[in-house]
């Protein structure tokens, strides 16, 4: 018979590494230390807890563990690619870079670092090599989809797009059920001007993945009909559940300043009442706005759709309670009251504002300040209030701003044009927005 304690451990890992795969993270992170308990040098628990944890937002954490795992078992290649994959989604690049060309050297045919290390010299602009990098992933590999995704993704930066679709198309034969390289054959023709083209390709992968949230909202988005007045739900929590690990290294590339001018204007407000605010935040994200007002702040809630964003926000250690809730729900059933209401770019995903600024209204105590930031179109550029622009968020000129405030019953203090961040090198037009409800 067997060590019952070995077989024990063993049952767990294999547990634990099929509830990963299912994406049950807290399930699987929690049998991985349940091993870690038993074997606290347990490198394969080490190796895949960090993982996971990356996965759920806390990087630094996974760094160490999975750095302590190969100090356990040196050159392991999988640990090695994961902790440079980590690296390189926690803005690390140069380390990453470092981390992938250790792993080639103990496995120079390790097909996903080959890919990887294609993919974070494309992001480090060294395109001749990362073109190198894939090629030779493909020779080797020639089934493998996503070597031929990223080099759709190299001919995309170069504007070779129909190498690009070439490559998208192969990727996509390849796994018909992975949905990215789809949507970027759809996102290539729109951009080169066959919108209709890009909207069949859409129709199509909808008829595979009927349920796929972000093609649904691209259609709207390419084809101008059916818009819908807010993103969904199930849009807003995939994408920025998907995105929550390189959010705020990726803001930071984009000299993000939306947060600091919230902030500051919430600062002025403290200091015109001479006292701490109860502060609400909506679509919190991972907690950018968060130490930028808790000195202001006598009790600082956030709120967000998506679960992995707000572990995140968790670790920041100002917010006194999280929620994940829709955020127009939450104000409506909060049963409580508020000095100011903070919206940094969340209502990005909102076309028509009217509810949620009658839920931010009703929530507010008298004299309270709603604080928030949009992308800004001109007026005569459209004749909706809002548009749902191409990349898929919305877009308010100033004037329906004024309107929906005023007709919330709020005094409009402030319609300031503002710069939030770049996009591909150019700065993105915004409005920064102060309603006030009247006293009594």
């Amino acid at each position: 018979m067997g060590d019952p304690i070995r077989v024990s451990v063993e049952s767990a890992m294999d547990m634990a590494v099929e509830l990963h795969k299912r994406g049950e993270l807290d399930e699987a992170s929690t049998l991985y230390n349940d091993v870690l308990k038993v074997v606290p040098e347990h490198p394969d628990a080490l190796h895949f807890l960090g993982v996971a944890s990356h996965q759920m937002g806390d990087s630094e954490a996974a760094i160490k563990l999975v750095e302590r795992s190969l100090e356990l078992a040196p050159g392991h290649p999988d640990a090695l690619n994961n902790l440079a994959n980590i690296l390189r989604e926690s803005g690390k690049l140069e380390k990453a870079e470092k981390t992938y060309r250790e792993v080639l050297q103990f496995a120079p045919e390790h097909p996903e670092t080959l890919v990887n290390m294609a993919t974070i010299l494309r992001e480090l602009k060294q395109t001749d090599e990362a073109m190198q990098m894939i090629r030779k992933a493909i020779e080797l590999y020639p089934e493998n989809h996503e070597a031929w995704h990223n080099l759709g993704n190299i001919y995309r930066d170069q504007k070779m797009f129909e190498e690009a679709l070439s490559a998208y198309t192969k990727s996509d034969e390849l796994e018909p059920l992975s949905e990215d390289s789809s949507k970027e054959i759809a996102k290539i023709l729109f951009e080169s001007g066959r919108p209709q083209d890009a909207i069949n390709a859409l129709e199509r992968l909808l008829e595979r993945q009927p349920n796929d949230a972000t093609a649904r909202h691209m259609l709207a988005a390419f084809g101008g009909s059916d818009v819908p007045e807010r993103a969904s739900d199930n849009f807003v929590r995939e994408t920025f559940d998907t995105f929550s690990v390189s959010f705020d290294e990726a803001l930071a590339r984009l000299e993000y300043k939306a947060p600091r001018l919230v902030a500051d204007r919430v600062s002025e407000i403290a200091g015109s009442l001479g006292k701490s605010l109860d502060i609400l935040d909506i679509g919190c994200g991972t907690g950018l706005c968060g130490p930028l007002v808790h000195s202001h702040a006598s009790e600082l809630i956030g709120v967000d759709l998506s679960p992995r964003m707000l572990k995140k926000a968790e670790r920041r250690n100002v917010y006194h309670e999280l929620h994940e809730a829709e955020l127009t729900g939450f104000m409506r059933a909060a049963g409580r009251s508020f000095d100011a209401v903070i919206c940094v770019d969340t209502f990005v995903y909102f076309g028509a504002l009217d509810e949620a600024f009658d839920a931010a209204r009703d929530i507010l105590a008298p004299g309270g300040h709603l604080v928030f930031t949009v992308e800004r179109h001109d007026p005569a550029e459209f004749d909706s209030g809002y548009r749902l622009q191409h990349h898929g968020r919305y877009s308010h000129h100033v004037e329906y701003l004024a309107s929906e405030l005023v007709n919330a019953g709020f005094e409009v203090v402030a319609l300031e044009e503002i710069v939030p961040r770049t996009e591909g090198g150019k700065p993105v037009a915004g409005t920064l927005a102060v309603g006030r409800k009247p006293d009594g």
